[in-house]
């Protein structure tokens, strides 16, 4: 095993360790370094997509939003979305324009360094919180209103 494989894997447990620890329901792709996990959110459950690529040394965590845009909104939410992101410190809601979903992404490298669970946890808990918050409004946008 390469030290970049070691790594990648060694921060793909923690994670899941991370999960089971604070009771969160987890499943687990050992092959592609993939966890997908749910935490129940004010209104709906929220779902999490971590994800280790050992090529780019990057941890991803995704929250795809269950919401599908139509291509005539394309333009507003892009710039709606641009409004929100401004806002928050980290991470940052996306439009797949290929397929009208909306997602939040945060990611962090371990390119020469090793993270610690407290980084996981604060990528989670905070992603989250700014899933959370903006939902209405991103749906609220989705629906042709203004922000």
């Amino acid at each position: 095993m390469t030290i970049t494989s070691t790594k990648s894997w060694k921060h793909y447990m923690l994670i899941c360790h991370i999960l089971g620890y604070n009771d969160i329901p987890y499943c687990k792709d050992d092959e592609k370094l993939c966890i997908r996990c749910r935490i129940a959110g004010k209104e709906e459950d929220l779902q999490f997509v971590f994800s280790v690529d050992p090529v780019k040394m990057l941890v991803d965590l995704y929250c795809p939003m269950e919401m599908q845009i139509g291509e005539e909104r394309t333009g507003d939410i892009a710039i709606g979305l641009c409004m929100i992101n401004n806002r928050i410190s980290h991470g940052g809601f996306y439009l797949d324009t290929e397929n009208g979903i909306i997602y939040f992404r945060m990611t962090t490298s371990f390119y020469e360094t090793d993270l610690n669970a407290m980084l996981f946890e604060y990528m989670l808990s905070s992603a989250a919180d700014f899933v959370e918050e903006y939902r209405f409004a991103i749906s609220e946008l989705a629906e042709g209103k203004s922000l």
